[in-house]
């Protein structure tokens, strides 16, 4: 009797474990399944963004390369091929300028006159549209016009003929200063050497203020015309510095001019910067004058530096020189300024 009821019992708890299974499966069919999650939609492609197109290559050193090797053709072709490119840019009219340059040096005088013709054309044509001040493609293009063309009239007819020419260019000229001192620079070349020294306009000075040249007749001196920032300058000043030594007992006198470069609000902080230069690397030179003026710059041609002009004791300049020069030659111009 009590097997039957144990048998009983575990059929019906095998009943009420089916029976609770198959509720759960029941349920689980009547789950909804979850929902996917929303699609996304594609992102949509970002353009990448234009690369800045580079600068075209100058051809300047290129041409300055083959004039030096006495090679005109592969200069010009070398123009060509950035014409053809790149179209009339300032670039062109640079190399354009230096092509007239080049044939000049090297004996074409008919190619020279004819580039020469051909850069002041294209000058005028830009400066109808922006004035030589503010046109930094036409400034040293025109300037070289200028000189090829003065120096190819200074062969046919004479520096006096050349030099009306420059000096009527700089009756008309409004350039800056770097321009009109490179016109400048040219009569010079042309006329200074036998005239009497331009006095020196003081606009600025380090130190105690220099003495005018009409103070210094009587004494040879060397008027050194110099930039903080040029390194043949700073090549040229162990030299210079031991011929001025060597004359000290000569009674030879030496000045340092300059200008001011940076915009008027910088003049301080700029000419700190030239006395720090000078202390640095013309120490050795003693503490001769040094004179600021963009006026005087301009009227010895200060656009190359360094340049020496050596002025005798009757204040005549006796040699003009807008290059460097090695000891020897500083030697023998401050001989000739002694007599």
């Amino acid at each position: 009797m009590r097997r039957h009821l144990w048998f009983a019992l575990a059929g019906l708890a095998s009943l009420a474990l089916l029976a609770a299974l198959l509720s759960r499966i029941a349920r689980s069919q009547a789950t909804p399944p979850a929902s996917a999650p929303p699609a996304v939609a594609p992102a949509s492609p970002v353009a990448p963004t234009p690369a800045t197109p580079a600068a075209p290559p100058l051809p300047v050193s290129g041409i300055r390369n083959k004039l030096a090797a006495a090679d005109l053709l592969s200069a010009e072709s070398i123009l060509e091929v950035h014409r053809e490119k790149y179209g009339e840019d300032g670039a062109w009219l640079a190399g354009l300028g230096w092509l007239a340059r080049g044939a000049l040096l090297l004996g074409d005088t008919a190619k020279a006159r004819q580039y020469a013709s051909d850069v002041r054309r294209a000058c005028v044509v830009r400066l109808d549209t922006l004035p030589l001040e503010k046109n930094h493609d036409v400034e040293g293009p025109l300037g070289t016009v200028i000189e090829v063309q003065a120096q190819l009239l200074e062969r046919h007819r004479g520096s006096r003929a050349a030099a009306a020419l420059v000096r009527a260019e700089i009756a008309a000229g409004q350039g800056p200063p770097a321009f009109m001192a490179r016109l400048n620079k040219r009569l010079n070349l042309l006329e200074l050497s036998g005239q009497p020294a331009p006095e020196i306009a003081v606009e600025g000075h380090l130190g105690d203020r220099p003495p005018s040249l009409a103070s210094l007749r009587g004494s040879p001196v060397v008027l050194f015309i110099w930039a903080e920032w040029c390194a043949d300058c700073k090549a040229q000043s162990a030299s210079l510095a031991r011929v001025l030594k060597r004359h000290a007992a000569d009674g030879v006198r030496a000045i340092a001019l300059t200008r001011w470069y940076d915009a008027d609000s910088l003049r301080t902080r700029e000419t700190a910067r030239v006395d720090s230069v000078w202390t640095a690397v013309y120490s050795d030179m003693g503490t001769i004058p040094r004179v600021f003026s963009t006026a005087s710059m301009v009227r010895y041609g200060g656009s190359s530096t360094p340049t020496f002009v050596f002025i005798d004791r009757k204040g005549i300049v006796r040699r003009y020189t807008p290059t460097r020069l090695t000891e020897a030659e500083l030697e023998r111009s401050v001989a000739a300024i002694l007599r």
